[in-house]
């Protein structure tokens, strides 16, 4: 009768907690639009790797990777008249022949944010990182991710 009665308690438990709400899952769940917003690049992974963001607001990269990669991050060229800004992108972010670029971050040194707001729409970029300087065009991660202007 007591394994009975501790079968039926351990079951009544098992019950309640399948039927709790599922907890916050960052990687999945969509995020609110902010004003400002922070993508971190790690090694291989961005977080978030989709950033909503409201329109007029501003967005900084920041390279947090564990092992040293220095990271770029590059937007094709689509984005070139999406910009709301009209000068000069310099000194962290430059026009390329198939977009715009960063300079490169040094890991858990620097960051650079976006250089002026983007028009409402959706912007694919890639994080690009790499060892040093002479293998910048042979990243050794290619990260892909999106911002979300609202």
């Amino acid at each position: 009768m007591n394994r009975f009665g501790l079968g039926l308690a351990a079951l009544g438990l098992a019950t309640a907690c399948a039927q709790t709400d599922p907890t916050f899952d960052t990687k999945t769940a969509e995020r609110p639009a902010r004003e400002h917003q922070i993508v971190q690049i790690n090694d291989a992974s961005l977080m978030p790797s989709t950033a909503r963001v409201k329109a007029g607001g501003t967005v900084t990269f920041a390279n947090d990777s564990g092992s040293g990669l220095m990271a770029v991050v590059h937007f094709p060229s689509g984005i070139k008249g999406k910009l709301t800004c009209k000068e000069p992108l310099r000194p962290d972010w430059q026009y390329v022949a198939d977009g715009i670029e960063s300079i490169p971050m040094k890991s858990d040194a620097e960051d650079v944010v976006f250089p002026c707001a983007l028009q409402p729409g959706t912007y694919p970029f890639e994080a690009r990182m790499f060892g040093n300087l002479a293998d910048m065009d042979n990243p050794q991660y290619q990260i892909r991710g999106t911002i979300v202007v609202e």
